[in-house]
């Protein structure tokens, strides 16, 4: 049998279904009206957020690892080997991978290539989206140099539209949020791997090391805003579009100066769940060894969005502003 590297399994442990999917079977993905996605071949299996449920056998996971497992019944050395730049999977009877290999088919076929990634056509003003991200408690000056830099704008069907850059400076990401609805879908062709970032203000010297991640891109938006309030933090933000940590793993790869991670994610069950496992990742990773972690979720609220719209309220007075800019975010340069 084939021996793994700790590097390959966390490698392939970091890639969510979507992407997966929509970089080797995209015909096979479905979307339904609230832009939740599903698969054709299991219709009952639902993705959002990087995780994936299968209600129809209350089977789930986070990772195209765990579907390939636990739902196609693939070998875990193959499944990792595929995921990883190796052979297509090979099926087998059941999911131990202590058991005798009793293969029932291969692939022949080749995938089609990835669908490129077309951005949503914009609007000829920005004017809802920056309204509603102001509503968001989002701050002009972190809404403005988003625009400017071509990473944030307003589609023509009046939604945010945010854009994640390959060092080349081109598009390899996006994703859409609804200004009047809850509408979250990331744009097909997208690569989780260039998620949304924001730069630090000042690349140069201690800033251009540290890293903040956070679930969603309004939140990178907001947790800038609030810096933008007393500057005690800065350095890089990015958004993992979900709980994936394909965004991250990408992110590492293309900036190995990186020695501080902040984990940003949301306060709730999914957000702790996914924060434990990707510092376990980090520890285990023998490339991230150099990288101070640091666990610093919203202070108020679910996350950095609610943070910040709180701030913006008058409802918040003047003396637990300073109190929570002090004490409860931490924010002291490490």
């Amino acid at each position: 049998m084939p021996l793994l590297s700790d590097e390959q399994i966390l490698e392939a442990r970091s890639i969510d279904l979507l992407t997966y999917l929509q970089t080797h079977e995209p015909g096979s993905i479905r979307q339904n009206r609230s832009g939740e996605y599903y698969l054709a071949e299991h219709d009952s299996l639902k993705m959002s957020n990087g995780k994936w449920f299968r209600h129809s056998t209350q089977q789930g996971g986070y990772s195209a690892l765990d579907f390939l497992v636990k739902v196609r019944g693939v070998h875990f050395v193959d499944a990792v080997q595929s995921l990883t730049g190796g052979d297509n999977p090979t099926l087998y009877k059941g999911a131990d991978a202590n058991k005798p290999r009793q293969p029932l088919q291969t692939p022949k076929q080749q995938s089609p290539p990835p669908k490129p990634l077309v951005l949503p056509k914009p609007n000829r003003n920005n004017d809802r989206a920056v309204a509603y991200l102001r509503g968001r408690g989002i701050g002009k000056e972190a809404i403005s140099s988003c625009i400017k830099s071509g990473i944030l704008y307003e589609s023509d069907k009046h939604r945010c539209v945010f854009v994640g850059k390959d060092d080349n400076g081109v598009a390899g990401f996006a994703c859409e949020r609804g200004i009047s609805d809850d509408l979250k879908k990331d744009i097909a062709g997208s690569s989780k791997r260039h998620g949304f970032a924001l730069p630090p203000n000042e690349p140069d010297g201690h800033s251009n090391s540290a890293l903040a991640i956070f679930e969603s891109s309004i939140d990178c938006l907001a947790h800038a805003t609030i810096h933008s309030i007393k500057r005690r933090w800065d350095g890089h933000r990015l958004s993992l579009g979900g709980v994936s940590s394909a965004a991250l793993n990408g992110f590492l790869g293309r900036n190995p100066q990186i020695n501080s991670i902040r984990l940003c994610l949301d306060n709730d069950t999914a957000g702790r769940e996914a924060t434990d496992r990707i510092i376990g990742e980090l520890l285990r990773d023998k490339r991230h060894s150099h990288i101070k972690i640091t666990v610093a979720p919203a202070p108020i609220g679910k996350d950095y969005a609610d943070t910040a719209k709180a701030m913006s309220q008058d409802s918040i007075s003047k003396s637990t502003i300073n109190r929570t800019n002090d004490a409860a975010f931490n924010l002291q340069e490490e």
